[in-house]
């Protein structure tokens, strides 16, 4: 192994270990095995809990090629291969091996491949796909071993972030805990307190009746609201909360922050958890997941905001990103789906550029 390579490689690793966002430090380790091994396209897929693909960060196609192929990998195929088979596999034409499926329409031709998993620990977390080598000529055992220390490299970076994000969950645990005792030891004692001054006001005879059904009206309301933050203390120190609107989408955004590699920021406005009902949940889940990952996957964006609204009249999604920037008349099938999705549901679909840099994107649906 020459020394340009080794120092090449040793570059890639330092690289990963910056410290740098999950996203950007994937990206770069896909560019970093495409330059090092001289080929054309590479990708860094990962996969759900079913085995199945669930994301895909590549190099080498661009914007315009991308959006021409008509599915995106599901995991068939050769990618299917390793993901059944998770041990290096370097072939010399694609389409000759006996896992090969072909390619979808609007595919570019590819030839030579390299596949390596990326494991975390015992666990398989996706794998690093390389194809066409720039000589012609097929990969070689020397980019297999190269590129086994960059999924190696890869596996200690998402491991890090998970870290991360396990420390960033306990101290949220931590903080709704002392929400919670203190709702209880501050607020509802206090109340308490003024349950009992006014119910010894309350035995007093000069009193007149208007002024006794006041303070009796006044006592159920304390005593309700007492109720209220003992419903809201035991949401906060239960490890399996219901799973309302509010739960699922905050589980979503999760599952989506762990995907872009940074923390998508998310609000709500107006009351989100009584007037989107299970039937609208079924359409605002999938319709947040779209307009997120295209943020993520397309428009490269490193910040992203989320709101979602609720009113009397309709729900609104709004998605805020500081990536590419929308470009006028690109309709790709998802944006057209979520347009259906919201005519459907008597309402609008709306996607802009936002500023110099960015994409504002508004889906509205009729309650």
């Amino acid at each position: 192994m020459d020394v340009t390579r080794l120092s090449a490689l040793s570059d890639a690793v330092m690289d990963v270990a910056k410290g740098e966002d999950l996203k950007t430090s994937l990206k770069r380790l896909i560019q970093n095995a495409v330059l090092i091994t001289d080929c054309t396209y590479g990708a860094l897929g990962s996969i759900t809990s079913n085995g199945t693909l669930e994301d895909f960060t590549y190099v080498g196609l661009s914007d315009e090629t991308a959006d021409e192929i008509d599915t995106f990998p599901e995991g068939k195929g050769l990618l299917g291969h390793l993901l059944k088979f998770p041990e290096p596999l370097r072939v010399s034409v694609i389409k000759d091996h006996p896992s090969s499926v072909g390619f979808p329409k609007g595919h570019p031709s590819m030839s030579g491949f390299l596949g390596v998993p990326i494991r975390i620990r015992n666990e398989l977390y996706g794998s690093i796909y390389l194809t066409q080598k720039r000589n012609g000529k097929d990969f070689t055992e020397e980019d297999e071993k190269l590129v086994v220390v960059l999924a190696s490299a890869a596996g200690v970076a998402i491991d890090s972030y998970r870290g991360h994000i396990a420390q960033s969950q306990v101290s949220l645990l931590a903080e709704r805990e002392r929400i919670a005792r203190d709702l209880h030891d501050l607020v509802i004692q206090r109340l308490f307190a003024s349950g009992i001054s006014l119910q010894s006001v309350e035995s007093d005879p000069s009193l007149s009746t208007a002024s006794l059904e006041k303070i009796k009206s006044t006592l159920d309301n304390l005593d309700s609201t007492v109720q209220q933050i003992r419903t809201t203390i035991f949401a906060l120190q239960d490890e399996h909360p219901i799973q309302d609107i509010r739960s699922l989408i905050l589980s979503e955004i999760a599952s989506l922050s762990a995907i872009a590699g940074f923390q998508i920021s998310n609000s709500f406005q107006g009351p989100v958890d009584t007037m989107i009902g299970e039937e609208l949940a079924n359409q605002v889940i999938p319709v947040i997941r779209e307009l997120i990952t295209n943020a993520i996957r397309h428009a490269e964006a490193t910040k992203i905001d989320l709101v979602v609204l609720a009113n009397q009249t309709y729900c609104e999604i709004r998605v805020v990103d500081n990536g590419k920037g929308y470009v006028a008349g690109e309709r790709k099938s998802g944006l057209l789906n979520l347009e259906r999705r919201a005519l459907a549901r008597g309402g609008e679909f709306e996607i802009l550029r936002d500023g110099v840099a960015g994409t504002r994107t508004m889906w509205r649906a009729s309650l």
